[in-house]
Order: C-alpha cells, then sequence, then structure tokens
C-alpha cells in the first residue's frame, strides 16, 4: 500500500522545490526553443519548403514513369490525388514549422519586475492546483482547465492572464470548499526520483541545450551557412528534377486531362 505524506512531512518541502525547478527549466527550454527559431527559424523553414518542393517532383516523376512503363498516359487527376495524399503529411509538418516560427518571431521582451510578479504568481497558483501537488486538479475538470490556463500563461510571461487565473481558482476553491493545506501526495519518494530524472533530462537535451549554441556568436553564424548551403543544394537538385521532367516529357509523356 502506497504511503501517504500530507503537505508538512519535510519531504514535500523537497518534492516542492524540485517541481519548481523541474517547471522553470521548462519554461526556459521554450524561451531558448523560441529564441533559436527566432534566429534560425525562417532558413529551416525555407529548407523545409524547398525539400518538400524536390520530394514532391521526385514523386511527380516516379508516377510518370509507372504509366510510361505501362504505357498509358499520366492520368493528371489520378496525380494530382496521389500528390494530395502523399505530401499530406509533409504539408502538415510545414504549417506547423510556420506557425511555431510566427510565435517565435512575436515575442514580447517583459521587464525583470514583471518577470518576477509573474515567477511569484505561478508559484502561489501551483501550490493551489498543480496537478502534481494537487490531485484533485485532474479529478475536476473546471481546475484542469484552469491549470492548462496558467502553463499556457505562464509560458507564454501573460501576468495579465495569470491575475485574472487566480482570480478564478481562489474563487472555484473557495466556492467548493477545497483547502489546499490538507493536499497529500503518495509515493512522494518515487515521485522526488522522477523529478530529479526529467530535471537532468531538460538539461542534456534540446531545447535547453540550444542555449550553448545562441550564446555563441561564432556558433550561430556557423549554423547560418550550414543552413544556407543546404538551401541552395535543395534549390539545385530541384532545377535537375524539373530538367528531368522535361526530358520525360521531351521523349514522350503525355498528360490526360479529364474536363469537370
Amino acid at each position: 500500500m502506497d504511503e501517504i505524506i500530507k503537505s508538512t512531512d519535510n519531504r514535500y518541502s523537497e518534492y516542492e522545490t524540485l517541481l519548481f525547478l523541474r517547471d522553470k527549466l521548462r519554461k526556459e527550454a521554450y524561451a531558448w526553443k523560441n529564441r533559436y527559431l527566432a534566429e534560425f527559424g525562417n532558413l529551416i523553414t525555407a529548407v523545409f519548403e524547398q525539400k518538400i518542393a524536390c520530394i514532391k517532383k521526385k514523386k511527380t516523376i516516379s508516377f510518370c514513369q509507372m504509366a510510361v512503363n505501362r504505357g498509358k498516359p499520366v492520368d493528371q487527376a489520378e496525380l494530382q490525388n496521389y500528390l494530395s495524399q502523399e505530401m499530406k503529411e509533409y504539408n502538415r509538418k510545414l504549417s506547423e514549422m510556420i506557425q511555431e516560427n510566427e510565435i517565435a518571431h512575436s515575442g514580447e521582451t517583459i521587464s525583470e519586475e514583471t518577470a518576477a510578479k509573474i515567477k511569484k504568481l505561478y508559484r502561489r497558483l501551483a501550490k493551489q492546483i498543480h496537478p502534481d501537488m494537487n490531485p484533485k486538479t485532474n479529478e475536476i475538470p473546471e481546475l484542469k482547465e484552469l491549470w492548462q490556463r496558467i502553463v499556457v500563461s505562464y509560458r507564454a510571461n501573460d501576468l495579465e492572464e495569470l491575475e485574472e487565473a487566480e482570480v478564478l481558482v481562489n474563487k472555484f476553491l473557495a466556492d467548493h470548499h477545497l483547502d489546499e493545506n490538507e493536499i497529500k501526495i503518495q509515493d512522494i519518494d518515487t515521485k522526488i526520483e522522477k523529478l530529479k530524472e526529467q530535471i537532468q533530462k531538460i538539461k542534456e537535451t534540446n531545447p535547453y541545450q540550444y542555449r550553448f549554441l545562441l550564446q555563441d556568436q561564432e556558433a550561430v553564424q556557423n549554423k547560418k551557412r550550414e543552413l544556407q548551403k543546404e538551401l541552395e543544394e535543395y534549390r539545385v537538385y530541384e532545377q535537375e528534377l524539373d530538367q528531368l521532367l522535361e526530358q520525360m516529357m521531351k521523349n514522350g509523356v503525355s498528360f490526360l486531362w479529364r474536363m469537370n
């Protein structure tokens, strides 16, 4: 049977400290990711866009070659349907990259005073309804939704939204007579070890590790040159594919166009 630990236990203090550290590192990792995208996002997106243009043309050539091998004209409608299905996941990923890139470029800086207020307010709210500190949050849909709102606001450095969330949290807890001092944590020793592992993993992986690259201007410039080189290589490759497709047309590949 799992041991139950009340929030007054000394181990709870360690658990709470580790929990806040993990969330702090997650926020920093999110910030480093945005800085990485702000620095390289346009080039990374351009490279991927050029890459999928090449993939699309390779698939077009392959489809046309299969029609030639069968001695039939290329059915334009079938080709478009084929490409639509084959490129669906690539286009979805591209849209996602563009959206993330736009978010990264729209980020605003905040003052140290505002950052301190956000940190203090987040800690206060976390002590009340963080799912890892208050199991009731996952059991009550309203609290779970409020917590998700808090996490988004915290990462976005939205002080006003956090302040509004605090009003709603306090009202909900008061209306439902939920006292955070009665919170109980099950199997706290295991959870402490898990938090330590999560903290270590965040520190050792991207996007948190991006900070080393971004703090080295020479490395930043090298990265940009690498991306620019990759982009040019894909552009050259696309031209080669265009020439190959043009040659296929000269060799007698015909297209069947269906009238709507």
